[in-house]
């Protein structure tokens, strides 16, 4: 596997040399903090531009542009962080790990991110008067977890953007037994046994 380098990540999603500039900036902090902390796995830090940016960006096409996205485990800042940087849309992430959040507040105010708010709370005890147009979340849970804990933050034409790998089929299988719910797959971009997940009308059994 060939590591994607920032350049062709440019290519391949038309970013301007803003943009990039505060990407790389991010990815150096991230690498700064790396040493110190845990934040992502060492083997997928080899292929950042592919494994973790590439990957969170795709799912800026989903969204668009000024809409409000809940993320939901935002870790070292995947998706949110990286789609915060490449677009107008304004991002709250929720993160329980406090060093995870230390590293957020760090990246934000480094790179004046002012389109994210940052939270050190686990998401079934976020107090937010805020509706979402999106709720997103990578890495961080079980389909079935991931829609119980979503409910709270859910209006009429909210959406959830679910990054999923290899067994999301089985995943959403589990699920159906508990909610009903509507759902489109889209394939990654990166792997070709994953999809994104894009589900709404979501209603429990």
């Amino acid at each position: 596997m060939d590591c994607l380098t920032e350049k062709e990540f440019q290519k391949k999603t038309g970013i301007n040399d803003h943009k990039l500039k505060k990407l790389n900036k991010y990815l150096n902090l991230l690498n700064l903090w790396q040493k110190k902390f845990n934040l992502i796995s060492i083997k997928s830090a080899e292929f950042i531009w592919d494994r973790h940016v590439l990957d969170s960006y795709q799912i800026l096409k989903i969204i668009g542009n000024n809409k409000t996205i809940l993320d939901i485990g935002s870790g070292a800042g995947f998706p949110g962080i990286v789609c915060a940087i490449c677009s107008n849309n304004y991002f709250v992430l929720v993160e329980s790990n406090k060093k995870k959040i230390s590293f957020l507040n760090e990246v934000k105010n480094k790179i004046n991110l002012k389109n994210v708010s940052i939270h050190h709370s686990r998401v079934e005890n976020l107090k937010t008067k805020k509706s979402f147009d999106y709720i997103s979340a990578r890495a961080v849970s079980s389909l079935d977890n991931l829609m119980r804990i979503s409910k709270n933050f859910l209006k009429n034409n909210t959406k959830c953007i679910f990054l999923k790998g290899r067994t999301f089929n089985k995943e959403i299988q589990k699920t159906k037994k508990k909610y009903f719910f509507d759902i489109n797959y889209v394939k990654s971009i990166t792997n070709t046994n994953s999809r994104v997940l894009v589900i709404n009308n979501i209603m429990k059994k």
